[in-house]
């Protein structure tokens, strides 16, 4: 018995596989290319990217903090599923555009960053440090002080922490 309650099963989910019985060909990817040389991919994108309209959307996106790596990648990766050129023609020219943003970037005095750059990952970002000391702000009694945003001083710490005693089958008794 099916409880009242309980969702109707779908019976109307895609077959897996059904997504590959488009018949050959029918896909703009599955087409010759339309653009079949880098230098050619270069100025067609280069036509693209720097119509006024076209460099303020990408300032905007940079401004949100999105990295020209990820934009570039973004647009060339749409140019092969459109069939505008080949997967291998987009690894080509993806340096040159990522140089082109940046070029773009700079000189309209946006802040941007490119992934390639000197980048530590295990660094936390400001956002993330951000959350965190505001975590601690709301906390109440937890033993730290915050001086100021880059310095976070704690102070009994050790004496409010509460000892644990180990439980469960491996604890020693």
């Amino acid at each position: 018995m099916r409880d009242k309650n309980a969702p109707a099963p779908m019976l109307d989910a895609p077959i897996p596989g059904q997504g590959l019985t488009a018949p050959l060909g029918d896909r703009p990817w599955q087409q010759p290319a339309a653009i079949t040389t880098p230098e050619k991919a270069l100025a067609y994108y280069v036509e693209r990217i720097t119509g006024e309209r076209q460099v303020d959307q990408i300032l905007d996106l940079l401004e949100l903090g999105i990295p020209v790596d990820t934009l570039v990648d973004t647009v060339q990766l749409t140019g092969v599923m459109e069939g505008v050129h080949s997967v291998d023609v987009g690894v080509i020219i993806a340096p040159a555009l990522t140089e082109l943003v940046s070029q773009i970037a700079t000189k309209a005095g946006v802040k941007h960053k490119v992934e390639g750059e000197e980048i530590n990952p295990d660094a936390s970002s400001e956002a993330e440090v951000a959350l965190e000391l505001n975590k601690l702000r709301e906390k109440k009694g937890s033993g730290l002080k915050i001086k100021n945003k880059d310095t976070v001083v704690a102070e009994n710490i050790v004496d409010k922490m509460p000892e644990e005693k180990p439980t469960g089958l491996m604890a020693r008794k």
